[in-house]
């Protein structure tokens, strides 16, 4: 039997990240084929983006956090979802797919060219007419949405990390009571468990993850899911 210890042999990270190191190849490959339930649009676009964007496919969220979102909005209810980062697609297609005929999914970003590729994709599938993409700075649009009363039931943030309260903190002008945000990469890559780790972001990070905790207005919880992961339920 292997221990995860013995996956983690040549890693250069330092002792404290090593305790934060994502599971083996062998062992996210098992994950993938026996924990998830991938649509084959969703397979043929994550496959798409790993093959051709290099080191920033990094930024799409895992199979097993496709379906941890998907749990979300089938077991809550949602009709009606926020998306703060779209890349190339594939959260705003995984959400599609289990909402139900009525969801909508409104997906913010400010990059043309990821973006393409996802709306490509989008297209070949019915559950796209769900999905409403503005190409447009992620806060300015939040900004309307809230003078407009617009009203979501969750809230996906996936996006530039200094800028993570602003996105938690307009989200929440976003909810009703019992409405759901969740938030990507709330551990990165560990980073922020290591002190003598400073960069700007993952100070944003560790400021966003201590607000968080102590913030009266949400319950909340960071799950340990591929980069991590942040689930706050507004009180």
């Amino acid at each position: 039997m292997y221990s995860l210890s013995s996956f983690c042999k040549g890693c250069s990270l330092t002792p404290v990240l090593k305790r934060y190191c994502c599971n083996s190849a062998e062992l996210q490959q098992y994950l993938f084929k026996t924990g998830v339930n991938e649509h084959p649009l969703q397979k043929e676009l994550r496959e798409y983006t790993e093959n051709n964007l290099g080191n920033a496919a990094t930024m799409q969220i895992s199979p097993d956090q496709g379906a941890l979102l998907q749990f979300i909005i089938k077991s809550s209810n949602i009709q009606n979802c926020l998306e703060i980062g779209t890349f190339t697609g594939y959260s705003a297609l995984t959400m599609a797919l289990a909402l139900p005929e009525n969801g909508t999914i409104v997906s913010l970003d400010i990059d043309k060219i990821n973006t393409d590729i996802a709306k490509k994709y989008w297209i070949k599938h019915s559950v796209g007419k769900k999905i409403d993409f503005i190409l447009a700075p992620a806060l300015d649009t939040m900004e309307e949405f809230i003078n407009q009363d617009k009203i979501f039931d969750l809230v996906f943030i996936d996006a530039d990390k200094k800028n993570y309260l602003n996105y938690f903190l307009k989200s929440l002008e976003l909810l009703e009571k019992d409405g759901i945000i969740i938030v990507d990469n709330t551990l990165w890559k560990g980073k922020v468990a290591d002190e003598n780790i400073r960069d700007d972001q993952t100070n944003s990070i560790r400021e966003f993850n201590r607000f968080v905790k102590d913030f009266k207005g949400t319950e909340s919880m960071i799950l340990s899911i591929a980069d991590g992961m942040t689930i706050c339920r507004k009180l």
